[in-house]
């Protein structure tokens, strides 16, 4: 435990933070760690409830998580600027962090990223997060966490790594998947993302991104009109922040499994 969540730390080099989505554990990495620990120090950080952090009785703030990735990287002594990859939600953390720790950050790649443009919240956070909470405790209390939780994930995530999913992975799914922090962790993190979109808006008011940023889009390669529509948001998304803008296809959300050579070239490209 590093900063009191779960921290794998692979490899030597210019430092990488690999930063999840919502619900994403350490393992989705595996394949872009292997290509990048040769030449980099790679950081991968479990918010609490995933992976093997331990859970928070508290929901999740932007610069809350921000703020655990420099405490993250003080205990292991890093000093030299990051280039930070966060994956959906995680963008969000990863976004906050360039524009608080400007001096810390050597780029930031938004893979896939939730799209936080024009934030808006109808329903107060707390309620959202209560009821959320009690949602999930229902579930594990009657076994349908248990019971559903890595089919759950197979239905949500159709990403295969080119070398198909390692006995390890299956492993960690069966396991962690099943746990009612886990699924607690997801549903109070997803309830909170209203509330999360608008703190960093509020953030931009005050704040510069000043590293490289590149906005990285996923797309199956098979013409639809939600993947048109998706590519159409990314990039404007980009424009939106100034930033870059890449296509990783073919991949599913989950870019960073399906497309694990694509996003650790993005990542040199930053670091060098």
């Amino acid at each position: 435990m590093v900063a009191g969540v779960h921290v794998v730390v692979d490899g030597e080099g210019p430092p990488v933070v690999l930063y999840g989505g919502l619900g994403g554990n350490w393992f989705d990495w595996d394949e872009v760690t292997e290509l990048l620990s040769g030449s980099c120090l790679v950081v991968r950080i479990d918010r609490p409830g995933y992976g093997f952090s331990p859970p928070s009785a508290e929901r999740p703030f932007a610069r809350g998580e921000a703020g655990r990735i420099a405490e993250v990287l003080d205990a292991l002594s890093v000093t030299t600027p990051a280039v930070l990859v966060g994956h959906s939600l995680g963008g969000i953390y990863v976004e906050a962090f360039a524009r608080l720790y400007p001096d810390r950050t050597g780029g930031v790649i938004l893979l896939d990223a939730t799209v936080t443009a024009h934030p808006h919240r109808v329903i107060p956070t707390r309620w959202r997060v209560t009821m959320g909470r009690r949602v999930a405790r229902t579930a594990s209390r009657v076994g349908l966490q248990r019971l559903l939780g890595p089919t759950v994930r197979r239905i949500l995530n159709h990403s295969t790594p080119p070398d198909g999913i390692a006995p390890g992975t299956r492993r960690w799914v069966e396991r962690i998947y099943r746990e009612p922090a886990y699924l607690e962790s997801s549903i109070v993190e997803n309830a909170s993302y209203p509330a999360l979109a608008q703190e960093l808006a509020a953030l931009r008011e005050t704040t510069t991104m000043t590293a490289p940023v590149v906005v990285a889009a996923a797309h199956t390669g098979r013409p639809t009109p939600w993947g048109s529509a998706w590519i159409r948001m990314q990039r404007q998304f980009a424009e939106f922040l100034g930033a870059a803008f890449r296509v990783v296809r073919p991949a599913h959300h989950h870019a960073m499994i399906d497309q694990p050579g694509q996003i650790a070239a993005l990542v040199r490209e930053l670091a060098s």
